[in-house]
């Protein structure tokens, strides 16, 4: 672990939460015999004894060849950590791979017509324990040109996939009660940025754009109905309600690009919510007593990159079965588009009465 970089402090109005401490933990998974060279998105979906990490937009390189080291991008792979909480369980990790190849696989598959400028990128997910299965809310992309931000979304999709066997994990898409591959079309609010189990009910956060800013919306759906579009009932601003035209905002959950998490922490008693601040170089923590809001800052940290690049910063979001201390420290990643790895922070959170650790 790195020095200690304290950055801004924020509190809530009437929560009494604050940030305390920031610590830069460095770049995760840069050590791998897969040929991973780079990678973002960085979802985390914990599985018993082992954690399934999610990435998007894959860079390989082949680990032996020395003429010709670039081997390929993929849009989507995985690897399994093992279990535990703080940063030590990270260092014991091994990504999914092609056994003819031994590169990263790409574990949600095109299907025939989808080419290689279709993206299929992983978003929030939860594991059923009683199935031993692990869906997955994912977004597909279409490429439209050369640059980071050149592409059309298409709208977000659930996908499912056997864990009896982790190693050999591979997603098949599911298709809704209109037949559909595509749940949620981005023409209108998507869901799947963020997934939150809760006294049995899958809380299921995404997003609309208003006026250039993307702003949260919530469904929530009986686990054991996970897999049933017609189930989901979508939060009205006054309670729920199964037709999606009804969604209204969540209110103080905003400006992030399309990624965040939300889980409970025990610590401050509430809902806590993480986020990267549009493109740029900040992430943003919020509290909120329900799921549904409203969600208050009490903190905003620094997630520069490189000084001096030209890097934007974005997919900021807490793994919170890393936290310590009943979720006084959390973990939280985030990805610069110059470097292209996941970074960890550390992240000392106090409260009105509680104790800041000096």
């Amino acid at each position: 672990m790195v020095a200690l970089v304290l950055l801004s402090r924020g509190q809530a109005a009437g929560t009494g939460a604050r940030v305390e401490r920031v610590e830069n933990c460095g770049l995760l998974f840069t050590d791998n015999r897969a040929g991973v060279n780079g990678t973002d998105a960085g979802y985390s979906i914990p599985m018993g004894g082992r954690t399934l990490w999610l990435f998007g937009d894959v860079f390989l390189q082949d680990p032996v060849a020395t003429t010709k080291p670039f081997a390929g991008s993929l849009s989507n792979c995985g690897l399994l950590a093992a279990a535990g909480h703080g940063p030590d369980p990270l260092l014991r990790y091994n990504f999914l791979t092609d056994p003819a190849t031994g590169l990263a696989r790409q574990l949600i598959p095109r299907l025939p017509g989808e080419d290689e400028k279709v993206r299929l990128w992983p978003f929030g997910g939860w594991y059923s324990r009683a199935e031993r299965k692990v869906y997955l809310y994912y977004g597909r992309v279409r490429v439209t040109g050369g640059g980071p931000l050149d592409f059309r979304p298409d709208g977000m999709g659930l996908a499912v996939a056997d864990a009896r066997q982790p190693e050999k994990l591979t997603f098949t898409r599911l298709k809704n009660v209109d037949g559909s591959l595509i749940w949620w079309p981005a023409s209108r609010a998507v869901f799947g940025s963020a997934v939150m189990e809760r006294e049995g009910w899958l809380y299921v956060f995404g997003y609309r754009n208003r006026g250039g800013r993307n702003v949260a919306t919530l469904a929530r759906v009986r686990s054991d109905r996970v897999a049933d579009s017609s189930a989901y009932a979508y939060w009205r601003g006054d309670g729920w309600s199964r037709d999606m035209a009804l969604v209204a905002d969540v209110e103080g959950l905003s400006d992030f690009p399309t990624e965040l998490s939300v889980s409970y922490n025990a610590y401050l008693g509430g809902f806590l919510a993480v986020h990267s601040v549009n493109l740029g170089e900040k992430a943003r923590l919020s509290v909120a007593k329900e799921p549904w809001g409203p969600y208050r800052q009490i903190g905003e940290i620094d997630t520069r990159h490189q000084p001096f690049a030209k890097a934007f910063c974005y997919a900021g979001k807490e793994h919170p079965e890393l936290a310590e201390e009943n979720g006084r420290i959390v973990y939280v990643t985030w990805v610069d588009s110059s470097r292209y790895w996941l970074h960890l922070l550390r992240i000392t959170l106090g409260k009105e009465g509680g104790n800041a650790r000096k």
